[in-house]
């Protein structure tokens, strides 16, 4: 499905580029693609600090640092050649701002639940547009181009079908049954540790993760 009779919104085959195995293999044959490589680690360690089940605030923090300082090196870098201008050699504005924006909101939200909610582990993975996906891949399995006429039409179908046997389904299952589509992981809880989650870095300790970041 990678190549042929391409699903342009298969979540998982986009996934599969920020691998380690992807990102070996495009360094070892593709020599000229090691900017690409760079790119797609530090957004590949972005994605990683919104999705894990286990890994530690302060992680999280450090990958979305990371993340942000290199896009800003990337950006300055881009302003300061002679030759080079942000139209041509950048990715977009809009890619930019947002890939800023899931940067900085991590840690912003890391740190609500650390001053207002203390008591309660922090799961960055449900504060997403997951659901929302989920519901559009089934419904693009009872019409790929559905309208808004449809989706009132079929309401009580989506209904039954979430509440019916795809809810018994595994995470893989779903994943396959809509393939064509969505890929949704924010109902998997295997590997969560609570505890971990629950755990907040002072903002101290967030300077020093900066400064580290910005090393990196």
């Amino acid at each position: 499905r990678d190549v042929f009779k391409v699903d342009r919104q298969d979540d998982r085959a986009a996934a599969r580029m920020h691998s380690a195995a992807f990102l070996e293999h495009l360094i070892k044959n593709s020599p000229k693609a090691r900017g690409t490589a760079l790119y797609l680690f530090f957004l590949g360690g972005l994605f990683d600090a919104w999705q894990s089940r286990h890994m530690s605030h302060s992680v999280r923090i450090l990958l979305a640092l990371r993340c942000y300082f290199f896009l800003r090196a990337w950006a300055a870098h881009i302003d300061a050649h002679p030759e080079h201008t942000r139209y041509r050699n950048f990715i977009s504005r809009e890619s930019f701002d947002i890939f800023q924006t899931i940067c900085l909101s991590l840690i912003s939200l890391i740190t609500v639940y650390r001053d207002s909610f203390p008591d309660f582990p922090f799961l960055p993975w449900l504060h997403s547009t997951e659901p929302i996906e989920h519901i559009f891949g089934v419904l693009r399995l009872l019409k790929p181009d559905f309208t808004l006429y449809d989706f009132l039409l079929f309401l009580p179908r989506l209904a039954a079908f979430l509440q019916g046997a795809f809810s018994s389904m595994s995470t893989e299952e779903r994943a396959n049954r809509t393939a064509a589509g969505y890929w949704h992981q924010y109902s998997d809880d295997k590997g969560i540790n609570l505890e971990t989650l629950a755990k907040w870095p002072s903002d101290e300790d967030i300077a020093r993760i900066s400064e580290r970041a910005a090393q990196d």
